[in-house]
């Protein structure tokens, strides 16, 4: 508001009539309370007046910037009446009552409709009226602005001239007003909104027209100062009619105000009038103060407080013709409230009839005509409802949901039968059923029905706070039968809904144990992949890296297994994968030494259709080129697509396959660089990171074999994996395991060790650790007679025990392996 143009001009029009009424006051009066007030309360009018920021604006913007005028015209007349009487303030003030007027007469012309069928008539939207009041006005104008400015020139003129002028152009101004206010009711009386707008603005303007005479007339103050005044506050009030948001809020504003001005009024005008006619002594009451005055203005005072609490219920007698029907929606909304479909359809049905046989006796009663099925639903006197075949032309629903608030009278569809022949037949359906309006009933889908109300010996049309009672109606209606309909159903669907909560429960079920199934899958593969790291656990060394591994896995994170040439880090792996709360699930294991996850590549080859070969035979030959680098050589020309791709396509990523329990990657330096910086960056939370390399993280990252991003993801969480050269006290039971294990397979029955193979064993310093000793007691078994292998077995497949160190480190290094062997020997 403040940033617009136009304020700040109407704000310096009203503050230099405010001006000049200071100045022509001396300095002195009420002028500093118009200079100081009258811009802000303007500035409060036009925000009141401007469009709203949100929702529908059906007010026109003519009318609107025309109010602004009006409120304008009004300030600037105040501001002029706030001085001593001159001239120059006469004119100015002159000027504010007539844009005023003008304004207003403006703002009647633009009086915006809510559509539908009817259109306003052309002759309502000219401004004859406001053209001809300015004829008014511009000799009541130019006579005390010539005077003021000219005085030698209008030396001549009768002083009393300017104010039979005023007093003329305030009256022909007012009359006007009357005039073309009912013309517009006349000519748009069936408009909805329009006819409610119009009928206040008349109302209020012959109000304070009345009010105006009646003031003058007990000598409240002299005619050319009071007429100016009522043409003003009558413009306001027509003003205010034709920009109010809501027409039926007019209408309930028109009858408190009209109450209200018919019991203040006349207390009021007495009380002055007793003033004026004894403004010293005694006003006839015996024991009445000496000071008149005090008297009458609390006698005024008292009859206005009695005034003000006696006019809600006087406004009531205000009511238009149609007021029963009011009062019959409102009980019919709350009587639609009842929980019971068909109790609240009744009871709403039966408080419309009620007001139906008020109005005349035997006429129809409101019916609802259902249209799926077409039913005519009625309730008699006794509040039972009958149902009967009935069907409601389509066209009629099509012209109804045209209609403002979707209700469609009677006698707009007969204003309109002659430029309209579809509606003819309309109107004979309706007229043959005595219905005066139509409410379409709709759902959240669409119209469902439609509510009659009878039309009786009603003579005036429908205000828009009666349509908009009935459409509070309808819309209620329209849920009660929508509930009903849904409770018709509600039974088969009940039913249905427990048959597939069952089903889904059954299925529910299924999967879980599905899921459970599958977790205790994964933790059976997890078991049987660390039974070799479990089954001969008893040096300290492995001791203490199962009980690290455990720990570590515990607490969750990436883990790096420092693994010597040789040693099984799958089962290793999977101590820290069933120590871990994902110990239910998936232990996804990836070769690094291979260009593509090994185990994967097939089903990247089926997610795109191609007939892929096991994965490792797939690998195997692009293994050989495949570096930290990300070579792709062999690769490349074997038609494979690039690894990181690989780990980034959710049909054949590890990453996918790992989600929700462990990663264990073999050989982690040797996997593609791009693929270890991805890993490093991309590794979701819900996935456990293990990597096994045979050198420290620092070692690898400093040697470029490991790229810094998945350096630092792994940080410093690593375990070095004993050796069998530091598992002394285990290789008895390992080799006796293993054996075990080879001589079930191939004979059924475990294989035995005697003493000097035992002695073998023991002294061996086994460099190629887990996979060195499996390949000889193998090999051993395979040469072997009886179930026992001894020396020669030994012997006979090349494997003798490498010589002891001959340094001194060496034999300090052999002393407990020499002190197990004679404990071994004694046990024998």
């Amino acid at each position: 508001m403040l940033r617009r143009r136009s304020f700040w001009i109407a704000a310096a029009a009203v503050a230099y009539t405010a001006f000049a009424a200071l100045r022509a006051s001396g300095g002195h009066g009420p002028a500093w309370l118009a200079l100081l007030g009258l811009p802000a309360l303007l500035a409060l009018g036009l925000r009141w007046v401007e469009r709203p920021p949100r929702g529908e604006d059906r007010i026109e913007p003519a009318a609107r910037s025309a109010a602004a005028v009006c409120l304008t015209g009004a300030a600037m007349l105040a501001a002029a009446r706030s001085g001593p009487t001159g001239l120059a303030l006469i004119a100015l003030g002159n000027i504010g009552a007539a844009a005023a007027s003008m304004a207003a007469l403006v703002g009647l012309a633009r009086i915006a409709g809510l559509g539908g069928l009817l259109d306003p008539p052309p002759s309502t939207r000219r401004l004859d009226a406001a053209a001809f009041a300015s004829l008014f006005w511009t000799v009541a104008v130019a006579l005390p602005a010539v005077s003021a400015a000219a005085p030698e020139r209008a030396a001549d003129l009768d002083p009393l001239l300017v104010h039979y002028a005023t007093s003329a152009a305030s009256l022909g101004s007012l009359t006007v007003m009357l005039v073309a206010i009912a013309r517009v009711r006349i000519a748009r009386r069936l408009e909805l909104g329009v006819a409610d707008r119009v009928e206040a603005a008349l109302l209020l303007s012959a109000t304070a027209l009345a009010v105006g005479l009646a003031a003058a007339f007990v000598g409240v103050a002299a005619p050319e100062s009071i007429l100016p005044v009522t043409s003003a506050v009558a413009a306001v009030c027509v003003a205010f009619c034709t920009v109010a948001a809501d027409a039926a809020q007019v209408s309930r504003a028109l009858r408190r105000t009209l109450a209200l001005a018919a019991l203040a009024t006349p207390p009021a005008l007495l009380a002055v009038y007793a003033v004026h006619e004894a403004p010293r002594g005694d006003l006839g009451l015996r024991g009445a103060p000496a000071s008149s005055v005090g008297v009458a203005v609390f006698g005024a005072c008292a009859l206005c407080a009695l005034a003000g609490l006696a006019a809600p219920a006087l406004s009531r007698r205000f009511a238009p013709e149609g007021a029963r029907w009011l009062g019959a929606f409102d009980a019919a909304t709350r009587a639609a409230m009842n929980p019971e479909p068909e109790a609240a359809l009744e009871a709403a049905l039966s408080a419309l009839r009620d007001a139906s046989d008020a109005g005349t006796a035997g006429q129809a009663p409101p019916a609802l005509y259902l249209l799926s099925p077409p039913e005519r639903v009625t309730v008699d006197r006794a509040g039972y409802a009958h149902t009967a075949p009935a069907e409601v032309p389509a066209r009629l629903i099509e012209l109804a949901q045209l209609e403002p608030e979707r209700v469609l009278r009677v006698e707009a569809a007969e204003a309109v039968e002659v430029r309209r022949p579809e509606v003819r037949p309309l109107l004979a359906w309706l007229a043959e059923r005595d219905i005066g309006v139509v409410a379409l009933v709709n759902d959240a889908e669409g119209p469902i029905g439609a509510l009659a109300i009878p039309r009786g010996r009603r003579a005036s049309p429908m205000t828009l706070e009666e349509v908009c009672g009935l459409r509070a109606v309808a819309d209620r209606l329209g849920a009660v039968i929508a509930v009903s309909a849904m409770l018709s159903g509600s039974r088969g669907r009940e039913v249905a809904a427990r048959r597939e909560a069952e089903e889904r429960a059954r299925e529910v079920s299924r999967l879980e144990r599905a899921v459970a199934q599958g977790a205790g899958r994964f933790r059976a593969i997890a078991a049987l992949l660390s039974r070799p790291a479990r089954a001969a656990a008893y040096s300290p060394a492995a001791r203490a890296a199962l009980e690290q591994l455990e720990r570590l896995g515990e607490t969750g994170g990436p883990v790096t297994l420092l693994t010597a040439p040789g040693i099984d880090a799958v089962a290793w792996g999977a101590v820290v994968h069933l120590s871990s709360a994902r110990a239910g699930g998936p232990l996804a294991i990836v070769d690094g030494a291979a260009p593509v996850p090994e185990g994967f590549a097939q089903a990247f080859a089926q997610a795109r259709g191609a007939s892929a070969e096991p994965a490792r035979g797939a690998s195997a030959e692009p293994a050989r080129g495949a570096g930290p680098s990300g070579g792709a050589g062999p690769a490349g020309a074997a038609g494979a697509p690039p690894a990181l791709a690989l780990w980034r396509d959710p049909d054949s990523s590890p990453i996918e396959a790992a989600k929700g329990g462990t990663l264990l990657i073999l050989d982690a330096q040797a996997l593609p660089a791009e693929v270890q910086s991805y890993l490093g960056a991309a590794l979701p939370d819900d996935v456990r990171l293990v990597v096994a390399v045979p050198q420290t993280v620092d070692a690898l990252v400093a040697t470029g074999q490991m790229s810094e991003r998945l350096g630092d993801r792994l940080g410093d969480r690593a375990v070095a994996l004993p050796s069998l050269s530091s598992r002394a006290e285990d290789l008895r039971a390992l080799a006796l395991d293993h054996l075990a294990r080879i001589g079930v397979r191939l004979r059924g029955r475990p294989f035995g060790l005697d003493l000097r193979a035992l002695q073998a064993v023991l002294d061996h310093p086994w460099p190629g650790n887990d996979a060195e000793m499996g390949a000889v007691l193998l090999r051993a078994a395979l040469v072997a007679k009886g179930d026992v292998i001894g020396e020669r077995d030994l012997a006979a497949i090349g494997f003798t025990p490498q010589p002891e160190p001959s340094s001194q480190g060496g034999a300090a290094r052999s002393e407990p392996r020499r002190a197990r062997r004679r404990r071994a020997e004694k046990a024998g």
